[in-house]
């Protein structure tokens, strides 16, 4: 029985799958804080600012600079301007490994410095730069999964995500899947409409080894299992520490999204937010997030539903606020044979942010919308900046995921992939019919097996949020260094005992620094709690603990 309980902080089960070391140099006396938040708002100097102003612009992250947007490796490449990119194909038919099927669920990385590509994946293989299997690349997928289609690829939208691990060269892939159980009960009755994930799972690769070829260190570790899950939306953004990372995964039906903590040591999670709207329903093979360039938004859409969910986003705790709901319009196809069945487009399939963050731009098979988000009239918010096909009816493939360049223009996916052009919104910071959509304006017309949609990647170069530390992972990481605070045993895992002259509040916080408990008394029952890092804080004063 725990003693003396004062008062149980609501959400406190949160599932930790491992833990970090993290460094606390600083006083916490000098900095003001926002209690609603957990942040820590700093009084930099005006050099501070010029310097690190000056450091982002000279130092730019060129993670995402190369895209594979092709069946085969058919590439774009940005030099970091407004210029349209260089183009080319990565891969040919002779290649042993060929072909890759790059198809929607893809994604990949470049080197931070060069821009050159070094890892990719299909979703179903790692491949590097070269084209070659990575070492324990292969079967990124269940056996069922693996072989439900001829030949290995998945063709659902943000099917991967490559985040860098923090060391040089090594790299998280995390890959949504389902189970051979799952697959065996849903997806082989063809009379089934419901067949989610319900595996996510990541790898570990690490480029260094191998004389650079790389290889696959940790495979196809479990971050969530038996949980239903969409086939699309999971985006990544980084923390506001401008170094550790936030991974959202959208669940199938309810609006609930689970976030993972991703730093360099380790990964934190699953942390769970439900919404009661919208319900998501099952048209899961289409839909897309995203993050708003300041990485302070986020938006989703997901198949039949015609809604879009729009809330902000809090880069320290990872926690979405302020959730709105919002219909998307519904025109007709403009194809002969739907429209004469009276069947209008419905299906969502994308979702991106202008780079001034000012507009969002949402597709669906046969249209294109665009959003003011600050706009409070409907009526003047919605721009329809495409009704219909982008080329004749008998080659239009659909229109598909949306991705934002560093170039700061909008590249427009497509659902199928046999044709060698994408369109473009080439002026994405304008409203209305100044967007500049251009038809079939990027073409790599030689490149084999066509064009499908570029790579899901989060925006590698956000950088952190000047003047905001967020609490305990702010960098740098703030903990006052108090001797008069002693909590043992440590590790622990039934009782905590706090010695302290101290009379404030004993609390107790996750590795987040979510608030899960406070008590005036000395000791502690925590065997309710998931293994884990978790900090007690009494005044100033803090000590790490590690529960077992």
């Amino acid at each position: 029985m725990m003693k003396k309980v004062e008062k149980q902080i609501q959400g406190s089960q949160e599932t930790t799958y491992m833990m970090i070391t993290m460094k606390r140099n600083l006083p916490e006396k000098s900095y003001d804080r926002d209690t609603n938040s957990g942040r820590i708002i700093k009084p930099y100097l005006i050099l501070l600012i010029f310097l690190s102003v000056t450091i982002n612009v000279f130092a730019q992250n060129k993670s995402g600079y190369t895209w594979i947007v092709g069946f085969n490796g058919s590439f774009a490449k940005f030099d970091g301007t407004s210029s349209a990119p260089s183009k080319g194909q990565l891969f040919n038919t002779s290649h042993p490994n060929s072909p890759f099927m790059y198809q929607i669920a893809h994604s990949n990385i470049c080197d931070s410095i060069t821009g050159e590509i070094v890892l990719s994946t299909t979703g179903m293989i790692l491949y590097n730069a070269q084209g070659d299997i990575i070492e324990n690349g292969d079967s990124l997928q269940p056996e069922k999964a693996y072989l439900h289609n001829p030949l290995p690829l998945l063709p659902v939208t943000q099917g991967s995500i490559i985040i860098p691990k923090g060391t040089y060269g090594q790299y998280y892939v995390f890959i949504p899947t389902v189970s051979d159980s799952l697959y065996n009960l849903l997806w082989t009755n063809v009379n089934g409409y419901k067949a989610p994930f319900d595996l996510l799972r990541y790898n570990i690769v690490d480029m260094n080894l191998n004389g650079g070829a790389g290889k696959v260190v940790v495979k196809n570790k479990v971050l969530l299992k038996d949980i239903e899950l969409s086939k699309v939306m999971m985006q990544a953004c980084k923390h506001s520490n401008g170094k550790d990372w936030w991974l959202l995964k959208h669940a199938l039906n309810d609006n609930i999204i689970y976030r993972f903590l991703v730093t360099k040591d380790s990964i934190f999670g699953p942390f769970t937010q439900s919404f009661p709207q919208p319900k998501w329903g099952y048209g899961d093979v289409y839909g897309q997030s995203a993050f708003s360039k300041n990485g302070k938004k986020y938006a989703a859409v997901m198949g039949s539903g015609s809604k879009l969910f729009l809330a902000d986003f809090d880069r320290c705790s990872g926690e979405l606020i302020n959730p709105n709901i919002f219909n998307i319009p519904i025109d007709s196809t403009t194809h002969s044979y739907w429209d004469g069945m009276g069947v209008l487009d419905s299906v969502s399939t994308g979702v991106c942010f202008s780079p001034n963050d000012n507009f969002l731009y949402i597709d669906k098979m046969f249209n294109i919308y665009q959003y003011e988000i600050n706009q409070p009239d409907s009526n003047l918010a919605w721009y329809h900046v495409k009704h219909g096909f982008d080329t004749t009816q008998a080659a239009f493939e659909d229109y598909g995921q949306l991705y934002r360049a560093p170039n700061n223009r909008i590249y427009i996916g497509k659902v199928g992939g046999s044709l060698t052009q994408f369109s473009v919104i080439d002026y994405p910071n304008s409203k209305g019919a100044a967007c500049g959509f251009c038809r079939k304006c990027f073409r790599i017309d030689n490149a084999q097996g066509g064009l499908t949609a570029p790579p899901n990647m989060p925006d590698y170069d956000l950088g952190p949020e000047l003047g905001v530390t967020c609490w305990p992972l702010g960098e740098p990481e703030i903990i006052k260094v108090n001797t008069d605070l002693k909590v043992y045993p440590n590790p622990a895992s039934t009782m905590l005992y706090i010695k302290t002259n101290s009379k404030e509040k004993r609390m107790l916080y996750n590795a987040i620094g979510q608030l899960l408990y406070e008590t005036d008394a000395n000791e502690m029952y925590i065997s309710g709690y998931t293994k884990g890092l978790y900090y007690i804080k009494v005044g100033s004063a803090v000590s790490k603990i590690v529960v077992e």
